[in-house]
């Protein structure tokens, strides 16, 4: 009969297996035949219907939910939900907390205690108190007890030197108020810029780049009201300091003596830069330039040379009279409208070099626009990389229906993850990164179908002129099993990635896991039918396409011979023979890969908070990743990172951990157990401001600000030298410390106030607390903190900033373990110019990269075991892939990679993709229909040999494809996809096979046994008479090997027809 234009032999007697008694049989009830029997029959309606399932899902999900922005690349690129965070973010939120204040309410406050206290002034209670400063101890006073100096002459607070401002000449302003774009020369030919050849180039690049954007529609491309408010020169560079010091009009006009002139005024005024004289803050004591000659501070002119033009290196090479100058700074005011104009006709249009000199990095503050427009352009190399995918499935598969249905089964998984990430599981933020699930997708479904395609012509071939349901029963039931391992192995290895703290990659996680087991899905119900139906279009209408690719294929006969014997004779011949030198040589090689990782060099972090989008070589990459770091003006903000101890807040960060745009409520969660005013308290917070002093991470030459300090040397001060004394009685001429508790919590408040010295905030723009906070609904100390000066300069580091967090942190939590009951909630924080974030984000790039990677192998180990149920074989495969996750990852180290987020996030499916070959070889040796090692190792090769070299093939190829890129994520991706289909292909057959072949398992050995399944008998050395009573009541045991009679001497009846395809005499074998 015909159903849907799928013509069978569907007949009163389909329920029963079709075939002779000799033949293998099909269960009638089993769910994999009533499962085929329904999409061979009904394959145009469930070809509708997913089709449609999948169209509502992407209509759900793209138009009922925002669609994701890729303006910021680098937004996600945080962790969340870690104690370092939690902790800056309370920090932060102490000073603004509008429900903590650093004044207490006194008029409140004092009626409280009126009945009390019956002498307060009753003037004061209309007097404003206000905290304006916190160095309230006279400048050297010693307290009685520790000896310490109280007073200091500067406030204890992170500083940082000023941007020079603009004079005469020279106009650099803070770039928060003015962007000023940079570019950085370098010499093309020769060593060094300082040369009247190297000037005169400079000149000439300079003034082409500025004629080639002034003369493009007749843009205004200078900051005119900047440049006319301040009498400044629209481009400063190293040329200008010449022209003026020699009174020239032009950089046309540099000769050589211009030249030996500036070195001179150069080498008389260097040493006063070194001591800092030249660029110092002239309103500060402490900048005395009496001794400096005038020519040295004219204009600011050679300071600034020193400080913005030239390389931190060109110092010594002054003092040495060897004047390298390797690169030099141009400073261009353009208008923040025409940034991107200007960068588009001067540099995308134009080669910015003459042969002497070129621009070779800059900064125009477009890097994130940039990307947007090349994000779309290099899509092209992803599209080549794809297209040549499909051509070698194209040829493999022989169908080019089936490849286009391929192509858009990954599409579909993509839409359906994409709306279980959106509407499933409510996830509103979709990171950069996730689009690199694409290219995942490309080789998890060549692979896929690969497989699948291989089983059915098998099961075509085995079982001729059987019903197109019995086949496909055949092929779904034994393809399913190895491509849901592969495809759960590969997912769980992403999903692993949820314990990262990181938002962009737990994002990347569950979009990139759920598009992995939609694409499962898909293999096992959208695959099957685009089969049939192609099956019955070359019946029927297409038949024409098989003979001309039939055609196609005889011309290539002779060389499909050669092919066909190097496969099946030399390949095993130089795999096993040489057996004892692969598995030696890749062992070695797998634990170098291991000592490069985990030893020397290391996986390193990320060393620049700057975060990079393009490939090293782009001039924008160029200037963050190498220039930045070479010139004073950009380290102006490096300072010593403070130390800070906080009591009473509990820290907690309320934004989430999978939204970077989730704001806090700023509402700090305290203590209710916090109580300072307990004399045991008071006590051990006086003992732990004394020991924080000898810490050696705490800077000696500031002092440590602590509140109970301020608070003991007022009190035992004399009633008469206050001021404004409000109970002297109480809280003046008091020498027995620690204090009642009541007597505390009146006092503190009164002589803080008093003198204005206990509590209040830095004043940088990280607005550092210190001092007591007092909760306004009942004017008690509800928080406080601890503010000292450490050691250790801020910077994005990675060791430097380990090491004083994990010192200080564990220093400081072994002495609140000791406090009091009230004083138990302390803990430890720091700010700095770069932040904690990037502290944090290293950490968890650190700890997360290496702990989804252990997830990841131990349940491929696991998955591995349940599917061979041998001890051995799961061994060796967690050896060899472990082997290709070690020499992948060390060759990236190798390279220069840098742990950052898109490696991580690469890195991630490391394991998830060498697991693959190595997989399909485990469980083509386990259910082999010999017993002996030596058989089953040449039966998994011969078996499945050329269907795994086209899968490696197709995502090489595809990888290389996009190495052009400029995207650094796309030619990122490009190298690992080569390395790591290379090195899987060479590990899955140099290392694990010989392993295999050299101490395999052979009859039963290491098998693990199983419950039977009904009249199912375990054995790979035993025919069993009932399997085909077994077979229909649906009785197999999964995963087993079917035989016949014959079945040992299934290799000597193997014959290749075509590349990839094997035909058996008497078997369908199961992957």
């Amino acid at each position: 009969m015909e159903v849907w234009g799928i013509s069978g032999t569907v007949n009163d007697d389909d329920d029963m297996l079709l075939g002779d008694s000799d033949s293998r049989t099909t269960p009638s009830k089993g769910f994999w035949f009533r499962y085929s029997k329904l999409l061979a029959k009904y394959p145009l309606p469930v070809f509708i219907v997913l089709i449609a399932v999948t169209g509502a899902c992407g209509a759900t999900a793209f138009f009922a939910y925002d669609r994701p922005d890729f303006d910021d690349p680098t937004r996600g690129f945080e962790a969340r939900g870690v104690e370092i965070i939690n902790r800056m973010i309370t920090g932060r939120h102490l000073p603004t907390d509008y429900r903590l204040s650093f004044n207490p309410s006194f008029p409140s406050f004092l009626g409280d205690i009126k009945d009390l206290l019956p002498h307060v002034p009753s003037d004061y209670e209309q007097s404003e108190s206000s905290v304006s400063g916190y160095d309230s101890y006279p400048q050297g006073t010693q307290d009685t007890d520790t000896g310490v100096t109280l007073g200091r002459s500067e406030p204890l607070r992170t500083t940082r030197q000023p941007d020079i401002m603009p004079y005469r000449k020279f106009c650099l302003f803070d770039e928060t108020y003015v962007n000023i774009n940079r570019m950085v020369f370098i010499p093309v030919k020769g060593n060094t810029l300082f040369t009247v050849q190297g000037m005169q180039s400079m000149c000439t690049l300079q003034k082409k780049m500025l004629r080639t954007f002034a003369t493009s529609e007749d843009r205004w491309y200078l900051n005119t009201t900047y440049n006319e408010d301040y009498n400044c020169e629209n481009t400063w560079s190293i040329l200008n300091a010449v022209t003026l010091i020699n009174n020239k009009t032009s950089c046309d006009e540099i000769t050589e003596d211009d030249i030996l002139n500036f070195a001179h005024l150069l080498q008389d005024c260097v040493s006063f830069y070194e001591q800092g004289l030249l660029t110092c803050d002239k309103t500060k004591s402490d900048c005395s330039q009496d001794e400096v000659p005038d020519k040295c501070l004219s204009n600011d002119l050679v300071g600034n040379v020193f400080h913005y033009l030239t390389p931190k290196s060109f110092v010594n090479e002054v003092k040495d009279n060897t004047f390298k100058l390797k690169s030099t700074m141009l400073f261009l005011y353009v208008h923040w409208s025409q940034k991107w104009d200007f960068y588009m006709d001067v540099f995308e249009k134009n080669t910015v070099t003459d042969g002497v000199t070129e621009v070779a990095a800059m900064q125009f503050f477009v890097k994130f626009d940039l990307f947007s427009v090349y994000l779309e352009s290099d899509a092209l190399f992803v599209g080549l990389g794809t297209a040549l995918a499909i051509l070698i499935i194209i040829w493999y598969t022989g169908s080019l229906f089936v490849t286009v249905m391929t192509i858009l089964n990954m599409g579909m998984s993509l839409i359906v993850s994409y709306f279980v990430y959106k509407v499933i599981f409510q996830l509103p933020f979709f990171p950069f990164v996730n689009i690199l699930a694409i290219i995942l997708l490309i080789g998890i479904g060549a692979d896929d179908t690969f497989v699948f395609m291989d089983i059915w012509k098998k099961a075509k071939a085995e079982l001729p002129g059987k019903d197109r349901t019995v086949v496909l029963q055949e092929t779904i039931r034994h393809a399913a099993v190895t491509m849901f391992v592969t495809s759960f192995t590969t997912g769980a290895a992403l999903y692993a990635n949820m314990i990262s703290s990181i938002i962009a990659i737990k994002c990347f996680a569950v979009f990139a896991g759920t598009a992995i087991m939609a694409n499962f899905a898909f293999t096992i119900t959208w695959l099957p039918v685009v089969v049939v139906m192609d099956d019955w279009c070359n019946e029927h209408w297409f038949g024409w396409w098989k003979m001309c690719l039939k055609q196609i294929k005889s011309s290539w006969r002779p060389l499909s011979k050669v092919s066909d014997k190097f496969a099946t004779k030399y390949v095993p011949l130089f795999v096993f023979k040489l057996r004892y030198l692969w598995i030696v040589l890749f062992a070695l090689l797998g634990a170098g890969g291991a000592y490069l990782i985990f030893v020397s060099p290391g996986l390193e972090l990320p060393t620049q908070t700057d975060f990079p989008v393009f490939n090293s070589d782009h001039p924008m990459e160029q200037y963050d990743q190498v220039y930045k770091k070479e010139y004073d003006f950009e380290q102006d903000k490096v300072d010593m990172l403070p130390y800070i101890v906080a009591f009473g807040a509990i820290p907690v960060d309320d934004r989430g951990t999978w939204d970077p745009n989730q704001k806090s409520t700023k509402n700090v969660t305290l203590d209710k157990t916090f109580d300072i005013s307990d004399p045991k308290s008071q006590q051990w917070l006086l003992d732990f401001c004394s020991e924080v002093r000898k810490q050696p991470f705490v800077n000696k030459n500031h002092d440590v600000f602590c509140f109970i300090e301020v608070v003991k040397y007022h009190m035992e001060r004399p009633c008469s030298e206050n001021l404004y004394s409000i109970v002297p009685d109480m809280c003046c001429n008091q020498s027995a410390f620690p204090y009642p508790k009541s007597q505390f919590k009146i006092c503190a408040p009164i002589v803080c106030a008093e003198f204005m010295g206990c509590a209040g905030t830095s004043g940088d723009p990280f607005n550092i607390p210190y001092g007591p906070l007092y909760s306004g609904e009942n004017n008690t100390i509800a928080a406080f903190s601890i503010l000292a000066t450490s050691t250790y300069k801020d910077g994005p580091d990675y060791n430097d900033m380990h090491e004083f967090w994990t010192t200080a942190d564990t220093w400081t939590s072994s002495q609140v373990q000791k406090a009091p009951p009230g004083m138990k909630s302390g803990w430890f924080i720091t700010f700095g110019w770069y932040q904690v974030q990037f502290y944090a984000l290293q950490s968890g790039l650190a700890t997360g990269a290496a702990e989804s990677m252990g997830i990841s192998l131990a349940i491929a180990a696991v998955v591995l075991f349940l599917t061979t149920r041998n001890f051995l074989i799961s061994l060796y495969a967690i050896i060899s892939v472990s082997g290709t996750v070690f020499v992948t990852i060390g060759s990236l180290v190798l390279l220069g990679w840098q742990l950052n987020i898109t490696e991580c996030v690469i890195l991630s499916i490391a394991v998830g993709l060498s697991v693959d070959f190595t997989i399909h070889y485990g469980v083509a040796y386990r259910i082999a229909p010999v017993t002996d090692r030596k058989g089953r190792s040449e039966f998994a090769l011969k078996t499945l040999g050329s269907a795994i070299m086209v899968a490696a093939l197709s995502t090489f190829s595809a990888g290389a494809m996009m190495m052009p890129a400029q995207v650094l994520s796309y030619s990122q991706l490009g190298i690992f996809m080569m390395l790591v289909m290379s090195t899987s292909w060479v590990y899955a057959n140099l290392f694990f096979l010989p392993l295999c072949r050299t101490m395999g398992p052979s009859q039963n050995i290491a098998q693990i046994p199983m419950p039977k399944c009904n009249s199912c008998t375990r054995g790979t050395d035993t025919v069993v008479a009932s399997i085909d009573n077994d077979y229909v009541h649906g009785n197999n045991c999964p995963g087993d090997a079917i035989y016949t009679p014959d079945s040992e001497n299934l290799l000597e009846n193997v014959e290749m027809d075509t590349p990839g395809t094997l035909q058996f005499n008497s078997l369908v074998v199961a992957f």
